[in-house]
């Protein structure tokens, strides 16, 4: 009656999958380290929330026509949404987790990727690091 998921390896797994919705755990992996930003992601047909379990994780937003970025530390315990068709990464140091929902059938096919520019990759490591 009471199912129970954990995750403890690199990266993402999805842990819910049953219907509309979709829960996952994102733990640390080298690719969402600051030394590796060289892309964002944006979903075309959903939002995308996130909790912070605990560590330390940044959000970035980017806005593409202004060419303008929002940093926010995550705070534990907080659910933070991305709307869809917004430009968006997290950027975590090692040892953090975090909860990821977002709806059943978000993948790549509905989803985009968008190479940064090195003066915006600059200055997420300048805030961030």
């Amino acid at each position: 009656m009471i199912a129970q998921k954990q995750y403890e390896g690199e990266g993402l797994s999805l842990v819910y999958d049953e219907g509309d919705w979709v829960i996952g755990i994102k733990n640390y992996k080298v690719a969402n380290d600051i030394s590796t930003l060289k892309t964002l992601e944006k979903h075309n047909k959903t939002d995308e929330s996130f909790v912070l379990l605990h560590g330390s994780c940044t959000l970035i937003a980017y806005d593409e026509k202004n060419e303008g970025a929002e940093y926010l530390n995550m705070a534990e315990g907080t659910v933070y949404t991305i709307s869809s068709g917004v430009w968006h990464t997290t950027i975590m140091k090692p040892g953090t987790k975090m909860i990821l929902i977002e709806r059943s059938g978000t993948s790549m096919d509905n989803s985009e990727l968008l190479d940064l520019p090195d003066h915006v990759i600059a200055e997420a490591k300048q805030k961030i690091e």
